[in-house]
């Protein structure tokens, strides 16, 4: 394979805690499916065979039953647990894998669910050579400012990325999150001299997807002080672009000057000391005439062997399900993705086997899973009902996701809540805008609004 797909499935949830407290981030349902089905599926499309998955120890067992269980798979799943207690980042983690890559690699969240075809980001990669490519996305006006369900606090301004991009190719020049910016931001002037023309833009979401070239994992394996791939690789890689080589590339390092490496004469410090150019591939750029850039200051491409390009996913659909008010609009959203997403699959968004009464509405934006008992004059619209769920006569149930196994009895009134599963909601419960953790009994008549309940004891009974 030109890349090996690494699937990062060991986060622990910590923008949805309410939700994550027993069911792993990776197993969440979104449209009856766990979301880390959702790039196995992407994978599956651009017609990879085999992946790597990164998971807690703790949640191996668990996440390798339920993928199962989701379906037929065609992809050859090797999974790779990390220590609990670890507290890891994602460039940790790919660290600990480092000797199972044999290839370039693309990875990707487990909670990221797209569209996309992977070909359009393997293009970018390849036509300019990048050391990474990121996929990138524009906020869609639905995920721009999206109310989540629960306890109702001070709501903290999303903090946003900047990106400087130049021209069509998007070769990315600037990467800082906006906490580490001054009220002013500064270029280095040997940037402004090579790329006069560029745009900062902080409308776009990296949607933690990257290809990348092999040799970065061996440059990794050396900076252990880097722990994280958004937030610390690839900032550090587009900002080695303008950096200069201690060694030539021709050189062997263990037997150029002593610079190259770290005082103690352990850690290789020059970046370009880890870049292997293959001599054939070498040949070919010293006789080709192409020039892969437009505009006045295409030599200066010619010389750089560190790359950072980014593809901006402008259309479609592209979201990653990492906090509780995106978890809850991909859900709703998902009722008309889910052909796309799964095209080999016979997708039916109201399961043959569910029973439904007289005088029941099930809207056709809704997704109700396999053995669901629906009452009567019961109406469902905009929300996912999971597996083996009763609900009774005369409930209503409006923009809520309901996992699996649970029981809603008559008369209640569900808007705007996530139920965890196994739960039980007792008659003539009112319930709006609340997160509900699995297995929690609400008794009869209970009336709860922006409410996390999450133990036992935050049962009401009346």
């Amino acid at each position: 394979m030109e890349f090996q797909p690494i699937i990062m499935a060991a986060g622990r949830g910590s923008r949805m805690t309410d939700l994550t407290t027993k069911c792993p981030k990776a197993l969440l349902p979104v449209g009856n499916r766990p979301v880390i089905c959702y790039p196995i599926s992407m994978l599956e499309r651009a017609g990879f065979e085999e992946a790597l998955i990164i998971v807690l120890e703790s949640q191996l067992a668990e996440i390798q039953r339920a993928v199962s269980d989701a379906g037929d798979l065609r992809l050859r799943l090797e999974y790779v647990p990390i220590p609990d207690n670890s507290n890891w980042g994602t460039a940790d983690s790919l660290r600990h894998i480092r000797e199972k890559v044999k290839t370039d690699l693309l990875v990707l969240s487990c909670d990221l669910i797209t569209n996309l075809p992977l070909h359009t980001l393997a293009d970018v990669h390849r036509t300019y050579d990048a050391t990474v490519t990121t996929l990138l996305s524009t906020v869609p006006q639905q995920f721009a400012d999206i109310p989540a369900p629960g306890v109702k606090t001070k709501r903290k301004t999303e903090e946003r990325d900047f990106f400087g991009l130049e021209g069509k190719e998007n070769r990315m020049l600037f990467l800082s999150c906006e906490a580490d910016l001054d009220e002013i931001i500064k270029f280095r002037r040997t940037m402004l001299k090579r790329h006069p023309h560029f745009c900062v833009k902080s409308n776009l979401v990296d949607c933690h997807m990257y290809m990348m070239k092999r040799w970065v994992l061996d440059y990794l394996e050396e900076q252990k002080n880097i722990s994280t791939v958004k937030g610390e690789l690839i900032p550090h890689l587009v900002k080695k672009q303008f950096s200069k080589a201690q060694m030539s590339l021709d050189q062997d390092p263990t037997s150029v000057n002593q610079s190259v490496f770290s005082p103690d004469k352990t850690i290789r410090t020059d970046i370009y000391s880890f870049i292997k150019e293959d001599d054939m591939e070498k040949l070919a750029k010293e006789f080709s005439p192409w020039i892969d850039h437009s505009g006045d200051m295409a030599d200066c491409y010619h010389g750089d062997k560190i790359r950072c390009y980014a593809y901006i996913q402008d259309g479609g659909f592209c979201v990653r399900a990492n906090t509780l008010g995106t978890y809850c609009e991909a859900n709703r959203q998902i009722s008309r993705q889910l052909p796309t997403l799964f095209p080999t699959k016979d997708i039916s968004l109201i399961h043959p086997s569910v029973v439904t009464k007289e005088k029941s509405q099930i809207g056709s934006d809704s997704v109700v899973g396999e053995g669901v008992s629906v009452g009567e004059k019961v109406s469902i619209k905009r929300s996912v009902i999971g597996r083996h769920c009763s609900i009774g006569d005369r409930v209503k149930v409006t923009n809520s996701v309901i996992m699996g196994h649970v029981t809603v009895k008559e008369g209640s009134v569900i808007t705007g809540c996530v139920i965890g599963a196994n739960s039980h909601i007792n008659e003539r419960c009112e319930l709006k805008d609340c997160v509900l953790d699995n297995g929690q009994t609400i008794m009869a008549m209970g009336k709860f609004t922006n409410e996390a309940i999450v133990d036992l004891d935050k049962m009401m009974e009346i």
